[in-house]
């Protein structure tokens, strides 16, 4: 989320001070290329993007359930650019993205689906903040069905190849028409090389409720999951999460790898 500007230092020590400002500038305003969607824009600004970029890393509980069974008790810790994440489970499981890799701590505890354990659930609550990260792209914003005939303002998120470890993902936002906030996100999952004409068949859905501010920026406490359409919006909940215990913290030893942890896979 934040872009950085690298100038040859011979270059730096062989000018004035005034020319050092002119270059930075004209540089500055050569990187301006990623143009922000208003709706986007207006999400951001709901929920107090320029707030959260002061804080360091961002941790919660979790607690997600699909059709009455528990999928995971976590707690999860993210620094706020995505770029680290830790999720340590009911049953001490560690798993450590830390920028490049994945890492799963006992090693002898790896199980399928830990990948997307790691990548997804901080994705999704962290959703409102990274709509305009590098890469992204926007359609303009239309109304769309959202659930039971009403309709909301909305835009499909898609993404630049090579992007994360699902480009291929797409997302329809729905915007509050009151608060502004992010009422919902559609998806397709094409996670583990699944392809997307075939993802796009089954497309789900995540709703964002029970907003509560943790130090002046709005987090969503509740999280519904439900089928998807183009026709119909959200409908036949699916799952649902519980969000709490939502802290800031600046101590990053928290992503601290363990000598024991192990590779996971892609």
């Amino acid at each position: 989320m934040r872009i950085l500007i690298i100038l040859s230092s011979l270059f730096l020590m062989a000018c004035s001070n005034q020319t050092e400002q002119k270059t930075e500038q004209a540089h500055t305003n050569d990187i301006k290329v990623q143009k922000i969607n208003p709706l986007v824009a207006s999400i951001q600004e709901a929920h107090q993007l320029d707030e959260l970029r002061k804080k360091e890393i961002v941790s919660f509980d979790i607690k997600l359930t699909f059709r009455g069974n528990e999928r995971l008790n976590a707690r999860i810790y993210s620094t706020t650019n995505s770029s680290k994440v830790l999720v340590k489970n009911s049953e001490n499981t560690r798993l450590l993205f830390d920028g490049n890799e994945i890492w799963i701590h006992p090693k002898d505890s790896l199980y399928e689906g830990a990948r997307f354990d790691a990548l997804t659930w901080s994705y999704f609550f962290m959703a409102p903040f990274k709509l305009n990260d590098p890469g992204t792209h926007h359609t303009q914003a239309e109304k769309m069905s959202y659930q039971n005939e009403d309709s909301l303002m909305s835009s499909k998120l898609t993404f630049g190849e090579n992007i994360g470890d699902a480009p291929d993902d797409w997302y329809i936002l729905y915007q509050n028409e009151n608060s502004n906030l992010l009422e919902a996100m559609a998806y397709i999952v094409t996670f583990g090389g699944r392809e997307q004409e075939k993802a796009a068949q089954n497309p789900h859905a995540i709703s964002y409720s029970d907003y509560k501010k943790v130090e002046g920026i709005p987090f969503a406490h509740k999280w519904k999951f439900w089928n998807w359409s183009e026709k119909n919006g959200l409908e036949d909940q699916l799952g649902e999460a519980t969000i709490s215990n939502i802290q800031f913290t600046d101590d990053h030893s928290v992503f601290n790898k363990s000598k024991e942890a192990a590779p996971v896979p892609k």
